[in-house]
């Protein structure tokens, strides 16, 4: 399976912010500097994170993101679900017509299992037990942060 751009600047997101310091706030630049995507990316992945409750957000000169109880509690599983906004993962259904082998298709239903199977495994993976030390202190330091693990 392969997750979609957004969904992966999501998940590079809640692995910086779930590095950070407890209760620090880190701007969307420096998140964007630390997962090395563009801001408007990351902004939009922020505002989406924080509708879903996993991250907190203060804004103000002196605002940013930071995780929430239930982002530190949040699998990856649970999130990729959240973020899919594909209804047919073999995208039988599109503007330039269905598939003609859509009635009673099989491939469509087990690919659905199997993307479910997929998101079934990372239930078992909580994101913010993801990051380590050797891997984030040199993120930080680019970025002018002091490491938080």
């Amino acid at each position: 399976m392969k997750i979609n751009a957004f969904s992966d600047v999501s998940l590079r997101a809640l692995l910086v912010l779930s590095s950070a310091p407890l209760g620090e706030l880190l701007t969307t630049q420096n998140i964007a500097d630390a997962v090395g995507t563009p801001y408007h990316h990351v902004s939009k992945a922020i505002v989406r994170l924080r509708e879903l409750g996993l991250i907190d957000v203060e804004r103000g000169r002196n605002g940013g993101s930071r995780l929430s109880a239930a982002g530190r509690k949040a699998t990856v599983g649970q999130i990729l679900r959240k973020l899919d906004t594909r209804s047919d993962p073999a995208e039988c259904q599109s503007a330039n017509g269905d598939c003609p082998l859509i009635a009673e298709c099989g491939l469509r239903s087990a690919l659905a299992r199997a993307r479910e199977a997929f998101y079934q495994e990372l239930d078992t993976v909580v994101v913010s037990s993801l990051p380590r030390l050797r891997q984030m202190t040199p993120v930080f330091q680019a970025i002018g942060l002091r490491p938080g693990l």
